[in-house]
């Protein structure tokens, strides 16, 4: 089945831009790395969301220390989530969290829960509840999709106009190379590639303050550059991300929040607004 046209794809009602992080592969920090974009436009005055697409992992109410010991009914909670609605009027609440307004099958699920829908209603399942959330009015939707090419991206992209992806990758030559496998699904889509952000880029020494690269540069980092991308940011090792978590704070840490700043700045000003 062929991309529709962005004028085929569904708008979101008071959602301004749609933007998509991604990654090619998992364990790259895309999910920390969606939160503190989303938190960094929330800082710069814009009404900001943030939608966890992930339907297996969901990690992003857990970033912003929100944990569910069990689930909202006896039942599989994933049951209870619709493919398809007759009406189209939004029904589920956000929960709002550090002036962001979130949304995640994890707020449906026990933190030990093994989430086990039929994969081919995987899709289906994160665009429907994408689209029944009450998001209200938004100028940014950051919606954190899961590592890969599969779904719910392939739904997404065929129903959902989405304004701009950012990629998000390490520098090891492994997680470029999937970088650009999943570079060429948005380009394919028409999806306008926001650039890459590069996480874990370096360690700030504790003792001088000088950066040291952990992992070496690759010589596939062309596989990311080969069509001029813009690198939106070098984000840092930050030992203290996981300490915030703990504490139930942002996560715009120290060492990463300037890093995150500008890196929303240049999407504000890809996206337009």
């Amino acid at each position: 089945m062929s991309i529709p046209t962005p004028n085929m794809k569904r708008l979101m009602p008071g959602v301004q831009t749609i933007i998509a992080v991604a990654s090619g592969k998992g364990g790259v920090g895309k999910t920390t790395c969606s939160v503190n974009l989303a938190l960094a436009l929330s800082q710069s005055g814009a009404s900001v969301g943030i939608y966890d697409a992930d339907l297996y992992g969901p990690n992003v109410a857990l970033m912003l220390g929100v944990r569910r010991k069990q689930s909202k009914a006896s039942d599989d909670p994933i049951d209870m989530i619709p493919t398809v609605r007759a009406s189209s009027k939004p029904y589920i609440p956000p929960l709002e969290r550090y002036g962001l307004k979130v949304m995640s099958i994890a707020l449906l699920m026990g933190s030990n829960d093994a989430i086990t829908p039929d994969p081919r209603a995987a899709g289906d399942i994160i665009r429907q509840t994408l689209q029944d959330v009450k998001w209200g009015a938004l100028d940014y939707l950051v919606i954190d999709l899961p590592p890969g090419t599969g779904e719910p991206q392939q739904t997404l992209l065929r129903t959902i106009q989405i304004h701009g992806v950012v990629i998000v990758t390490t520098p090891q030559e492994m997680s470029l190379m999937d970088a650009s496998r999943s570079i060429g699904l948005y380009e394919g889509a028409g999806v306008p590639l926001l650039g890459v952000l590069e996480n874990m880029s370096y360690l700030n020494c504790p003792h001088c303050g000088e950066p040291i690269e952990i992992f070496p540069k690759s010589d596939a980092e062309w596989t990311v550059q080969k069509d001029a991308l813009e690198i939106l940011g070098r984000v840092p090792l930050d030992p203290h991300v996981g300490r915030k978590v703990d504490e139930n704070h942002a996560l715009l840490t120290e060492n990463g929040a300037s890093v995150f700043r500008e890196i929303a700045a240049k999407v504000i000003e890809k996206v337009g607004q």
